[in-house]
C-alpha cells in the first residue's frame, strides 16, 4: 500500500468554479480517467434548460467531481471531530467513489431520458388492460373505469421506469472491469470485486450509497449498523439532505445566474453524528434550522424558475418526440468480438441494458439524428427520421410548441390528480386500445398515466411531496447532545404551511391552431373545473 507521502505526491488538483481548488486521491483520478466517466462531459446537467438559460452549459462531469469533493470533506470532518465513530481511510475512499460515480447512469439530457423518453418507448400496457373501442367518451358511466384504470396503469408505468441509479450501478461495474480498477483499488486496501453473486464488501457499500439498500429485506450490507450514518451522505433517504443536493444547488444557481441562499459550508460544520432511537444518525445544530429551510426553499425556486420552466419542458418534450421517432433507426454498437467486428447493435432505448453501448449514447444524439443520412433501402425509416429532423430543426429555429393555458389544482393529493386525469381522459378519443388526444393537445403537468406519451407531473415541493422535510431532520442544542425533532411552529410563523403545489399546462404542437386550441381547452375547463377545483 502506498505511503501517505506517495499518495500526496500522486494526488491531482482540480480548479472548480464552485468549490475552488479540489485535491483528489490518486484512486479517484484513476476512476475519472476512464471512458465511462469522461462520457459525462457530454451530458448536460440541466438537459433542455440550456436552450432557455445560455449559461446552463455545465455537465454531469463537473457535478460528480464536486459531489465527490463535498462527500470527502464531510466524512473527513466527522472523522476528525468524532474519533469514536471509527471512520477509517477505506470508508472515506468508498464515500468519495460513490459521490464520484453516482450519476454514471444518466442518459442524454439527464432526467429527460429516464423520466420522459424511456417510459414513452415502452409502449405496450399489460395484457389485462381493457382495450376500449368507443369513439368519444363523455358518458358518466365511463368515468369510474377511467378513474380505476389511471390508478392501475400508474403502477405499471412505475415498474417500467428505469432510474439512472440502476444505470450508475451497471456502468460502475462495467467501468471497473473494463479498466482493471479492481487491481488499482486493492493497492489502497479496497475490495471492489464487481461480481454480481459475490461482490466485494466495499463495492457493495459503494453501490448501496448510490441505489439504496439491496436484497429482498431492504437492509444495508456493505457496512455494519454502527456505520449506517455514512449512507446519509450521498443519497439521504431519510430527509433528502445530502452532498449531491448541496453541489447541484450551488452549481446550478451559479450557471443559471440565480442566487443561492443556502450556505452548505456553514451547515456542514454544524453536523454531528448522534444516536437516535439506538441508531447513529447525522444531526445538525438547532441554530441551523433557518439555513436548512433555505436549502429546500432554493430547491423549490429552482424547480419553478428553471427545472420545470415552461420553455424548458417544451424543448425537452420536442427532443423526446424526435428521439422516439428515431429510436429504431439510430443504433449503437456494443462490445467488439475478438476479430474486431461488432457483436450487436442497440437502439437508443436498448442501450440502457448494455453498458458497452450506453457509453456511446450522449447529448450528441441530437445532432446524430439531425444530420443523419437517408436510407435508400428503407422508406419507412426515411419518413420517421424526416419527422424527427423536422422537430429538431424547429428547436433550432425557435418554432416551439405553444402553451395554451396553465391551471392550478386546489389539492395536492394523489386522489385529486387521478380525479383530474379521469376527467381529462373522458374527453379523449379511445381507439384500438390506444388513447389519442383530441384535438391534438399535449397535456404537460398533472397526468400520471403515461399511456399518452406527452403526459407528466408538474409539481413543486420541498423534496418530500406534501411533507415538511425539515421535520424529518434531527437537531441538537449548544448545551445538550440529545437529538430532538424541531416542529415548524418552534422555528418561525413566517414559514410555509403547505409544502406542495401542483398545476397543469396544455400545449399545442401546431402554432397556427393555437387560438382554436385555446378555445377548446377553456371550454373543457369551464365544464369540469367545479369537480377539479371544488370550493373555488
Amino acid at each position: 500500500m502506498p505511503t501517505p507521502e506517495e499518495i500526496e505526491a500522486q494526488s491531482k488538483v482540480f480548479n472548480d468554479p464552485i468549490h475552488g481548488h479540489i485535491k483528489l486521491h490518486p484512486l479517484l483520478v484513476k476512476f475519472i480517467d476512464t471512458p465511462q466517466f469522461q462520457r459525462l462531459r457530454n451530458i448536460k446537467q440541466l438537459g433542455g434548460n440550456y436552450f432557455v438559460y445560455p449559461g446552463a452549459s455545465h455537465n454531469r462531469f463537473e457535478h460528480c467531481i464536486g459531489t465527490c469533493h463535498l462527500a470527502g470533506e464531510l466524512v473527513k470532518l466527522l472523522k476528525r471531530k468524532q474519533s469514536d465513530l471509527d471512520i477509517d481511510d477505506k470508508d472515506v475512499l468508498c464515500v468519495q467513489i460513490a459521490g464520484l460515480c453516482h450519476d454514471l447512469g444518466h442518459g442524454p439530457f439527464s432526467h429527460m431520458f429516464d423520466s420522459k423518453f424511456l417510459p414513452s418507448v415502452r409502449k405496450s400496457p399489460p395484457s389485462n388492460v381493457p382495450k376500449w373501442t368507443v369513439s368519444y367518451c363523455t358518458n358518466i358511466s365511463l368515468f369510474l373505469p377511467l378513474y380505476f384504470f389511471t390508478t392501475f396503469y400508474q403502477m405499471f408505468r412505475k415498474r417500467c421506469q428505469t432510474g439512472h441509479e440502476k444505470g450508475s450501478r451497471d456502468m460502475l461495474r462495467y467501468m471497473i472491469n473494463d479498466n482493471n480498477l479492481q487491481k488499482e483499488a486493492k493497492n489502497y486496501g479496497l475490495e471492489i470485486r464487481p461480481d454480481e453473486n459475490e461482490p466485494g464488501k466495499d463495492f457493495q457499500f459503494i453501490i448501496e450509497m448510490i441505489t439504496g439498500p439491496s436484497g429482498n429485506d431492504k437492509t444495508y450490507k456493505g457496512r455494519d449498523v454502527e456505520k449506517h450514518f455514512l449512507y446519509e451522505i450521498i443519497s439521504n433517504k431519510k430527509n433528502e439532505v445530502d452532498v449531491d443536493k448541496w453541489d447541484y444547488l450551488a452549481r446550478d444557481c451559479h450557471h443559471l445566474g440565480l442566487k443561492n441562499s443556502f450556505d452548505h459550508i456553514r451547515f456542514m460544520h454544524h453536523l454531528k453524528v448522534l444516536e437516535v432511537d439506538g441508531v447513529r444518525q447525522i444531526c445538525v445544530r438547532d441554530k441551523e434550522c433557518h439555513n436548512l429551510y433555505e436549502l429546500f426553499h432554493v430547491r423549490s425556486l429552482l424547480h419553478i424558475k428553471a427545472y420545470q420552466h415552461t420553455l424548458s419542458t417544451i424543448t425537452e418534450t420536442m427532443i423526446c418526440d424526435a428521439m422516439i421517432l428515431a429510436n429504431d433507426y439510430v443504433k449503437y454498437c456494443g462490445e467488439c468480438g475478438e476479430d474486431g467486428e461488432d457483436v450487436k447493435e442497440y437502439t437508443i432505448a436498448e442501450c440502457v441494458n448494455e453498458p458497452s453501448a450506453f457509453i456511446k449514447l450522449t447529448d450528441h444524439v441530437f445532432h446524430e439524428i439531425l444530420h443523419s443520412k437517408n436510407d435508400s433501402k428503407n422508406d419507412s425509416k426515411n419518413e420517421e427520421m424526416k419527422k424527427a429532423k423536422k422537430i429538431l430543426k424547429r428547436i433550432q429555429t425557435r418554432n416551439l410548441y405553444r402553451c395554451i393555458g396553465t391551471k392550478k389544482l386546489t389539492g395536492t393529493s394523489e386522489e385529486v390528480k387521478k380525479l383530474f386525469l379521469a376527467k381529462w381522459l373522458g374527453t379523449c378519443i379511445i381507439t384500438k386500445g390506444c388513447l389519442v388526444q383530441s384535438p391534438k393537445l399535449i397535456l404537460i403537468g398533472i397526468c400520471l398515466l403515461g399511456i399518452v406519451k406527452k403526459f407528466q407531473i408538474r409539481r413543486y415541493d420541498y423534496g418530500m411531496k406534501a411533507k415538511n422535510p425539515c421535520e424529518a431532520f434531527m437537531f441538537y442544542s449548544k448545551t445538550s447532545d440529545t437529538p430532538y425533532q424541531m416542529k415548524q411552529e418552534d422555528v418561525s410563523k413566517l414559514l410555509p404551511v403547505v409544502f406542495e403545489d401542483c398545476e397543469f399546462q396544455v400545449f399545442c404542437k401546431d402554432p397556427e391552431k393555437l387560438e382554436a386550441e385555446k378555445l377548446h381547452f377553456n371550454t373543457w375547463w369551464e365544464e369540469n373545473r367545479s369537480e377539479i377545483q371544488p370550493g373555488l
